[in-house]
């Protein structure tokens, strides 16, 4: 019987969707296992796609954390494989914690394998190959500084818009009555649908409930905000009790 596979891919940010990233760590693990005879698992996987590793999201709320779960209950064998393009993959944090993470996996009887060299850590590598552990602790190192970089240049370059909240709108993001200026310079109202705000209130104050304001809206085929399909009494609810309508917006 063949060993079984299992493959984790992750990558920071949305836009990474949009490129090679995702095609390419799943086929190098395709690869490796087809090369190694290793039996793949291609209905379990594990894709953590646009999460952050920086802070061990990935661990604690993402699919990594799914895996580790099922190592730890078994249904994840002992003997298996974990492939990742590269232990960046797994954790960004501060070393330590880094390789805490790739020895709980280890010591749970996982074999990792990163597809950029082809490196195989086991318990017993990171216990008699002080290369093994050596390496996995400079890639932590590199990764963790690369993305404290990536941290700090944002936050940067966050205060400066901040501070030039004055005279240039932070984001493009507002509430759905108003929109970005076409000069970038400022935000103004979308006539049609500020008027449906305004008449929210109107029939509140006339005594009118959340539901009951939803379904003259529905009735008279109103454009509802955003993707919706129609108008919801909860969405009533949200505009009625946002302070957004009297401008403030908070991201």
């Amino acid at each position: 019987m063949r060993p079984k596979a299992y493959s984790y891919v992750r990558f920071s940010t949305p836009e990474q969707m949009r490129g090679d990233s995702l095609r390419r760590q799943t086929q190098a693990a395709e690869r490796y296992a087809t090369l190694h005879g290793l039996d793949l698992d291609d209905k379990l996987t594990f894709q953590d796609l646009g999460v952050s590793a920086f802070r061990g999201t990935n661990e604690e709320d993402g699919h990594l954390g799914e895996f580790l779960a099922l190592v730890e209950s078994g249904d994840v064998p002992r003997g298996s494989y974990l492939l990742v393009e590269s232990l960046d993959r797994l954790s960004r944090q501060k070393p330590r914690r880094a390789v805490k993470l790739l020895e709980r996996i280890c010591e749970a009887g996982i074999t990792v394998v990163t597809l950029n060299d082809g490196r195989e850590y086991t318990a017993a590598a990171l216990d008699d190959d002080p290369l093994a552990l050596l390496v996995a602790l400079l890639v932590a190192q590199r990764a963790h500084e690369e993305s404290a970089t990536k941290a700090k240049r944002l936050r940067e370059a966050w205060e400066a818009k901040r501070q030039n909240a004055h005279k240039v709108p932070l984001t493009k993001i507002a509430p759905a009555w108003v929109r970005l200026r076409d000069d970038r310079q400022g935000f103004e109202l979308i006539p049609d649908r500020a008027a449906i705000v305004r008449r929210i209130f109107d029939m509140s104050l006339a005594g009118k409930g959340h539901q009951a304001i939803a379904e003259a809206f529905n009735r008279e085929q109103l454009p509802v905000f955003g993707r919706a399909t129609h108008w919801h009494r909860t969405y009533i609810k949200k505009i009625l009790g946002s302070s957004a309508v009297i401008g403030e917006f908070t991201r």
